[in-house]
Formats: C-alpha cells, sequence, structure tokens
C-alpha cells in the first residue's frame, strides 16, 4: 500500500515526501543547472537557427544535443524528486521571456526566482485551502498555471512588445 500512495503522490508532484535521503539526488539538478548557465550564450546564438550557429563557428547539431541533454536530466532528476508539476516550465519562461526578452544568461535566473516563488505560493495556497488538510501542489499548479497559460493565449496580440 505504501508504494502505491508513493505512486500516487509522485504522479500529482507533491513536497511532503521529501525527507532526508529522498533529495540529494537534487544536486545533480542543481549541477547540471550551473553547466547550462555557462553554456546560456550558446544556446543564445542557438536559438538564432542553425545558419547563424554555423556561421558564429558552433555546431548546432552537437549544442542542440547538449541543451537537451541538461533539460533530460534536470527534469527527470526533479520527477523523480518532487513528481510531476505541471505547467511550471510553460508558464514561467513565457513570462520571464515576454519581461526580459530571448537572452538565455539574463533569463535563467529570473525563471528560477519567479519558479520557485510560484512553486512557493502554490504550495502555501494548498496548504491553506483545506487546513488541516493539504491539497497536492501538483493540483494546485496545474490549476493557477493553466489559468495563466490561457491568459497568456488569450491575450489581445496589441499588448505584445
Amino acid at each position: 500500500m505504501d508504494l502505491l500512495q508513493t505512486l500516487g503522490v509522485w504522479m500529482t508532484g507533491d513536497f511532503s515526501g521529501i525527507l532526508r535521503g529522498r533529495y540529494e539526488l537534487l544536486w545533480v539538478a542543481f549541477a547540471m543547472t550551473v553547466i547550462a548557465y555557462l553554456a546560456a550564450n550558446r544556446f543564445t546564438v542557438a536559438g538564432l537557427g542553425q545558419q547563424f550557429t554555423a556561421n558564429a563557428g558552433l555546431n548546432y547539431g552537437r549544442l542542440l544535443t547538449f541543451g537537451l541533454v541538461i533539460v533530460s536530466v534536470v527534469s527527470a532528476v526533479v520527477v523523480v524528486t518532487a513528481g510531476v508539476v505541471p505547467f511550471l516550465g510553460l508558464v514561467v519562461p513565457n513570462v520571464v521571456s515576454l519581461m526580459v526578452g530571448d537572452n538565455v544568461r539574463k533569463s535563467m535566473p529570473w525563471v528560477a526566482v519567479l519558479g520557485a516563488g510560484f512553486v512557493l505560493l502554490c504550495d502555501m495556497i494548498g496548504r491553506l485551502v483545506r487546513f488541516p488538510y493539504e491539497i497536492p501542489l501538483g493540483v494546485v499548479v496545474g490549476v493557477v498555471g493553466a489559468a495563466i497559460f490561457l491568459y497568456l493565449l488569450l491575450r489581445s496580440p496589441s499588448r505584445v512588445h
């Protein structure tokens, strides 16, 4: 029965099961994030297209593979540790991109700070709405994230800078 509960928590995203011995794997995600930050300028160049990247003297295919490996490892480690947190990687980077632009080195710290703040706010909402019970983080982030995502999709294009 304990494994079934763990699977349920993993599918909805929850921080209540993260105790000593279950979060140390996040150091791998931190290390990969530092590597991604160090290569951020190259990722910005890759975002400009294959021909521009080749003209800048970079191998587009290797750079793309390198970025995909980093994103895959970070995503896998976080999902294994905290579970699935829907809309987080979709909403926060798009909001930051609207504020800061497409420069990866400038936007990464803002994505980290706003993402952490968004998760913290949703976790507090999940703990307070049905006190003394708790709504799983994944459910709250899914509802709030879906509302923000719909707003981003349906807002008038005249507001885009």
